[in-house]
């Protein structure tokens, strides 16, 4: 997780800070989708947001059982 945030940051700091034109944006969003099309991304994509739905659907039902009636 922490290796995912410091590429997507290393990212917007690369848009944000080139000053080389639109080219190298390009370049990192072709990038950006051809790991983004890999199956094994995909899949562990697929796996964190079935984790947290779950987890999300777990903390919903324990703030509910806590409310008053």
């Amino acid at each position: 997780m922490k290796k995912l945030l410091l590429v997507i940051g290393a990212g917007i700091g690369f848009i944000l800070g080139s000053r080389s034109g639109r080219r190298p944006y390009e370049q990192l969003e072709r990038k950006v989708r051809d790991i983004r099309a890999r199956p094994e991304v995909q899949k562990a994509v697929d796996s964190v947001s079935k984790s947290a739905h779950e987890q999300a659907s777990d903390v919903t039902h324990k703030v509910a059982q806590k409310m008053p009636a």
